[in-house]
């Protein structure tokens, strides 16, 4: 590896380090830090001159706010497995009903088209069911690190709660806590009672916020549920039946 040596030029502009590869002045000497214009700094340790930007403070500041989950769902892996099974059903339901009639039978038409309606009726109905009750289904819930202290008393201003879409793709539901009452709906705990407050996205497009979510009771109302019991504790739950 070869060495780097640092230069300085001046001109109206702010004071400016050019790095040079095999390259000295004799008017240079060895330095322990240059803080140059706009964050970057120019260290020279062990005779390396090593050089660090304002990236790095971005990074840290991007740690800081990363989200921290304070409620996970028991069954979140069984509830997204359970509606991609029930979409395939209902896909392969669909999509096999024309062989049907392919097949030579001595069945009548009639006969062979109530089958098929039976069957996609069937399998339409069991999907909507499972949709029905697992899409307000909570599989977590985090808030940004900067709203919780080294305190169990901390209560979060806003809540980012993740449920499934029709597909099982991951939908985030932002909201603030003041928006959040109990429900009465079977197989709900909470509602937003505000929905204009809350905002819903999932990947990078915007769709519309979940008005009702279930997360299970005895799991936020535990003795060492930390955050999320003060959540409840404040807003209210349902008890989801």
């Amino acid at each position: 590896m070869s060495m780097l040596r640092v230069t300085t030029c001046f001109s109206y502009s702010p004071v400016k380090a050019i790095l040079h590869t095999r390259s000295s002045l004799p008017c240079i000497k060895p330095i322990s830090a240059i803080v140059l214009a706009n964050g970057w700094k120019v260290v020279n340790n062990n005779k390396r001159y090593h050089y660090t930007t304002q990236v790095d403070n971005l990074n840290n500041k991007n740690a800081d706010e990363e989200p921290v989950t304070i409620y996970t769902g028991p069954l979140a892996n069984v509830a997204k497995k359970l509606k991609l099974f029930s979409i395939t059903s209902l896909g392969l339901g669909v999509g096999a009903s024309p062989f049907i009639f392919a097949v030579d039978v001595p069945v009548p038409f009639v006969a062979k088209a109530a089958l098929v309606g039976a069957a996609i009726a069937t399998s339409a109905a069991s999907t909507g069911l499972i949709q029905w009750v697992m899409s307000p289904y909570v599989t977590k819930i985090t808030v940004s690190s900067n709203e919780l202290s080294a305190t169990e008393d901390t209560l979060p201003k806003k809540l980012n709660v993740h449920t499934l879409s029709f597909t099982a793709k991951e939908i985030i539901t932002t909201v603030p806590v003041a928006a959040i009452q109990p429900a009465t709906r079977i197989f709900t705990s909470w509602m937003i009672n505000d929905p204009s407050a809350a905002t819903a996205r999932i990947g990078d497009k915007i769709v519309k916020p979940r008005t009702l979510l279930y997360v299970h009771p005895e799991v936020c109302e535990d003795e060492e549920a930390g955050v999320i019991k003060n959540v409840v504790n404040k807003t209210g739950i349902g008890k989801g039946f």
